[in-house]
């Protein structure tokens, strides 16, 4: 059986329960990371050297990196709904996947979520927020 190991509120173990549930797969989810821990212990790492969620087991078949995880997940259980067989109609979802990796979630986490969000509104230093949002996707 599929089994996801990581913690619901991990944004990239999202990503994985939502294709999950689009390709209707029964699976186990099991709680690790953040607040739940075992991340460090040796059985997960041997997993995952990274020590980092989420990882998917498909029956003995283990992979890490959510962007992997989506991957083999479409190209196993969706193909001709998630998964083309055409490299250059793939390479359309690869873009986003990667640029949402690279480009937005590096700019919203410390841009908009930590500086803004989990920040208390008298230590915001929103001078230095403009300043870092300049050039950034946020322009």
């Amino acid at each position: 059986m599929l089994t996801v190991y990581g913690r619901k509120s991990s944004f990239n173990v999202q990503k994985v329960m939502w294709l999950i549930g689009e390709l209707g797969l029964a699976h186990r989810h099991i709680e690790l990371g953040g607040s739940y821990g075992g991340l460090n212990t040796p059985e997960f790492r041997a997993v995952n050297p990274h020590g980092r969620v989420p990882v998917v087991d498909d029956d003995g078949t283990i992979i890490w990196e959510s962007h992997a995880v989506l991957r083999y997940l479409a190209a196993s259980y969706g193909r001709g709904r998630f998964w083309s067989d055409d490299a250059a109609q793939r390479s359309l979802s690869d873009r986003w996947m990667d640029w949402s990796q690279t480009t937005l979630q590096p700019d919203f986490l410390m841009g908009v979520f930590w500086g803004y969000y989990r920040t208390p509104a008298s230590q915001r230093d929103m001078a230095a927020k403009r300043c870092a949002a300049a050039g950034s996707i946020f322009d």
